[in-house]
């Protein structure tokens, strides 16, 4: 019976040492991984949660979105103006005309010009007028809300006043 029960007690002893050292291995490799992965979902499930509520007690988020989708179409709208429509020299030529006729210039000519960079239209304008008004011209390309682009300025005095000439770009869409 002393040899039943001592070796029940080895078994007994080694039993336990096996489930605890199995327990400790399940419980700090396994168990720990899956409690780090479930802290995580449940700080995500809560941050959505969160958004969804702000989201949805903010009346004004879509229409918010809204205005400024509308805001950036408008404002892709300002930089690809030049390509409305079927005639970018047609474009240019109007805005430059109404440009030119707010600052008091003449426009001499005005034609488009090969420009190594393939994704902007390039004219040459020329002017003429007083040097006030030529700046005013300048200054009005640039506040404009149509983009366009002064590459270079070249300004000469002559018999018949000041003239101009200016090289504008303006940006081409491409195409996808």
């Amino acid at each position: 019976m002393k040899n039943y029960a001592s070796s029940i007690r080895q078994h007994l002893i080694i039993m336990v040492i096996l489930y605890g050292g199995t327990w400790f291995i399940l419980n700090n490799l396994v168990m720990r991984q899956q409690h780090k992965i479930l802290q995580q979902y449940r700080e995500q499930k809560k941050m959505i949660e969160y958004d969804y509520l702000r989201i949805k007690n903010y009346p004004d988020y879509m229409s918010t979105i809204q205005s400024t989708i509308d805001y950036a179409k408008n404002k892709l709208g300002q930089i690809f103006w030049v390509n409305n429509g079927y005639d970018p020299n047609l474009n240019f030529f109007q805005h430059i005309a109404s440009i030119g006729e707010k600052s008091g210039v003449s426009i001499l000519s005005l034609h488009p010009v090969e420009n190594k960079n393939t994704g902007y239209f390039t004219w040459d304008v020329s002017l003429n007028g007083n040097f006030n008004n030529i700046m005013k011209f300048i200054n009005e390309i640039e506040i404009s809300p149509k983009f366009l682009r002064i590459e270079s300025i070249e300004i000469n005095n002559t018999d018949t006043g000041i003239t101009a000439s200016i090289i504008i770009s303006g940006i081409k869409k491409q195409e996808q």
